[in-house]
Order: structure tokens, then C-alpha cells, then sequence
């Protein structure tokens, strides 16, 4: 087992006591639900109509039927069907008792003396049968299941204004380098612009996570300590980009142990976002990503991601798919994961664009995925599947 592969499997057994609180369902997007989603009635409630349409006996489709009533979406039919017999319906509308076929509006052909007649013998009978979706006491959402748009509209149509949720964990993020700027000012010479803060900041946006930014701290051993110190009096979790590789000034390892931190994990396996600190102390975590902002990019999406859904309960499994390649791919070294930006095309074929490595952030903008090449694998030929990561 590689690296990567050991780190997603010690995440997968890690067990937290996960805080929970209880929201109105207007507030429960991307939020990760904390018990399961039971029915408490069937779906649909009645046979209803599919269609607009008349509902009438099957065994007299292609026979002019007497008209009883219209029957529209909300109300209660008032008449039963018989021989020969059909009522107007609507969409939605229960379907009246002795009927057992809705025909298309479109079929239908007006007779004299008020009657109808379905003019395709072949229809289909279109109607949503009573508990068709589901059934009274059905689990519809399990517990640990991150909520998007759809499980909106099933949780309102379950009757759950509120929800049980995880607690969202505190997050905060700083950014090291005695190298870097913000953002609103001229580089000078020998400084760059930083670039992470902006990036972590948006992928823990995409996880519902609230982001306390604590600025820009410079290469100083003491002041990274303190920092250390102070954000996790007040957060459960501290991430830091830059200062966690091997250089001279990368200090974070060396303060979390000082700190009496458990470091977990000092290498990812993966190429490029090798260098990654991770540590825990208690219920406490911090995780120190690279300073470079491809690197740190993929170290988020592959590690920080799934350990934080895991904080919170989450059934988490990262999307991930075959596709086919554009194009030959051959790398010099495999000796870790690699993961290359790239942009599947208007076939769903896999694109390799210009990469040039871990600094190379504007190589993300083309990109619209993550191409995973495995531990060992030089080369990959055009027409071979491989497995990416939409981002």
C-alpha cells in the first residue's frame, strides 16, 4: 500500500464525536444531515394523474364514454367511473375510484352528445401510483449524507422544516512566507502575491465551511508558534499553507511537535504536494498544506477535504470517473501519485494542457479536472482509460 492509500485508509478510521445542532430546512444546504430521513406518509399520497387527460376503464379505451366532471389538481373526486364512463383530470389530481387508465388530452376526440373517445388504443395507462416513490416509514436520506438541491425538495416533501445537522467546525487559515504580499499591493522586489489564501478560502466555501482568515505571518519561528498557540484556543482547526516542507524556514512540523502535537502524516504520496504536515492534539487539528498553489490545491482536494467531511460525519466519497485519453502521457518519474490538471472535452475525452509543476497556478484555469496517474505508471497511451477528478 502507498502512502496515499494509507493516509485515506487511517482517515477512514478515524471516529470523532461529531456536535450536532438543529436548523431550519432553509438553512440546511451542503450542511452534513445527522439522522436519517424517514417518510411518515406513501408517494404519492393517492393514484394520481401523470398528464392532463381523461380517466376512464381501460377495457374501454377506443369507446365513447359520457363525461362526468373535471377533476382538478387538490380536490376529491365526486363521481365513481363506470361502463363506458370517464372524467375529465388534470395533472396531479387524484385519480376517481373504478378508473384504471389516464388517456392523453391529445387522444382525445369530442363526440356528440358530450361523450369522449381515446383515439390511440395503444395507450399507456399514465398514472403515479399510491406509494410508487415511496412508502410510509421508507428511509429516503441517510444520516452522514451532505444535502444539495434535491435532497431539499424530499426533505420538505417528508415534512422536516428542521433538520439535525453536524456542527460546522471553526476554521482557521493563515498564510506563511516572509516572501508574500497581499493581494491589493505591488510585489517588490524578491515578494510575490498571495495566491493560497484565496484558493483554501473558496475550496472550504465549497464544503459549506466558514473560513476566519488570520492574515499573512512571516518566517519567524516564535510568531508561528504563538500563532499556534492563540488560533487554537478559539478554533478546532488550523490550517497554514507554506512553512511545512523541509527548507530552513519551514517551522510548522517542528512547533506542533514542540506543541506536543501527534503528527500524523509528513508526506502524501503525491506528485505534485509531497510536504504536507498534518497533527492532531486531542480534538484538535492542524494541517499545514504546501506553500505552492497547485500543490496545496491538490493536497486540499485529496487529504484535507475527506478528513475534514470526516470531522463532520460525513458520508463522503470524493467523484471520480473513467474517461478516455486524448492523447499520449509519459512521465519521467513514478515514484508517487501524480495528479495533472486537465480539461475533458466536448467528447469526454481527457485533454493534457501545458503543466509545468506546483507553482503553476495558471495552468488550473484551462483545467476542469485532475487526472490520476497511479504509483509505478510511466506512460499512458491515447484511447486508455484513466481515472479523473472533476474540480
Amino acid at each position: 500500500m502507498n502512502q496515499f492509500d494509507k493516509i485515506q485508509t487511517t482517515i477512514a478510521s478515524l471516529r470523532f464525536i461529531t456536535k450536532t445542532e438543529e436548523i431550519n430546512l432553509t438553512e440546511a444546504f451542503s450542511r452534513i444531515l445527522q439522522e436519517d430521513i424517514v417518510a411518515d406518509i406513501n408517494m404519492p399520497p393517492f393514484d394520481k394523474s401523470a398528464m392532463d387527460g381523461y380517466a376512464c376503464r381501460f377495457e374501454d379505451v377506443g369507446q365513447p364514454m359520457k363525461m362526468l366532471e373535471i377533476i382538478s389538481a387538490g380536490s376529491v373526486p365526486s363521481k365513481k367511473i363506470g361502463e363506458n364512463e370517464c372524467s375529465k383530470i388534470m395533472t396531479g389530481a387524484a385519480v376517481p375510484e373504478g378508473a384504471d387508465c389516464v388517456f392523453k388530452v391529445e387522444d382525445s376526440e369530442q363526440l356528440e352528445g358530450g361523450k369522449v373517445i381515446c383515439t390511440n388504443p395503444k395507450t399507456a395507462k399514465n398514472i403515479c401510483y399510491l406509494g410508487e416513490d415511496y412508502k410510509t416509514g421508507e428511509i429516503l436520506i441517510s444520516k452522514g449524507t451532505k444535502i444539495n438541491e434535491s435532497h431539499l425538495a424530499v426533505l420538505a416533501g417528508a415534512g422536516y422544516s428542521r433538520v439535525k445537522v453536524a456542527s460546522l467546525p471553526k476554521v482557521a487559515l493563515v498564510t506563511t512566507g516572509s516572501e508574500l504580499v497581499e493581494p491589493d499591493q505591488v510585489p517588490p522586489p524578491g515578494k510575490i502575491r498571495n495566491s493560497n489564501a484565496s484558493q483554501v478560502s473558496a475550496q472550504l466555501k465549497k464544503m459549506g465551511i466558514e473560513v476566519n482568515y488570520l492574515g499573512l505571518a512571516a518566517d519567524d519561528y516564535q510568531k508561528l508558534s504563538d500563532i499556534v498557540s492563540s488560533a487554537l484556543e478559539k478554533f478546532d482547526i488550523l490550517i497554514f499553507t507554506g512553512g511545512a516542507s523541509v527548507g530552513d524556514f519551514d517551522f510548522i512540523p517542528h512547533i506542533l511537535k514542540e506543541q506536543n502535537f501527534s503528527v500524523l502524516w509528513e508526506r502524501s504520496g503525491l506528485k505534485p504536494g509531497n510536504p504536507i504536515t498534518v497533527a492532531q492534539k486531542e480534538n484538535k487539528y492542524c494541517i499545514g498544506l504546501s506553500g505552492n498553489p497547485v500543490s496545496s490545491l491538490v493536497q486540499f482536494e485529496f487529504i484535507a477535504k475527506p478528513l475534514l467531511y470526516k470531522r463532520m460525519n460525513c458520508n463522503f466519497q470524493p467523484t471520480r470517473f473513467k474517461a478516455l485519453m486524448a492523447s499520449d502521457f509519459h512521465r519521467k518519474k513514478a515514484d508517487r501519485v501524480a495528479v495533472i490538471p486537465v480539461k475533458i472535452n466536448n467528447e469526454g475525452e481527457v485533454e493534457t494542457i501545458p503543466f509545468h509543476g506546483s507553482a503553476h497556478i495558471n495552468s488550473l484555469v484551462q483545467a476542469n479536472a485532475l487526472m490520476e496517474v497511479p504509483l509505478g505508471q510511466f506512460e499512458i497511451h491515447k484511447g486508455d482509460f484513466v481515472y479523473v477528478r472533476p474540480i
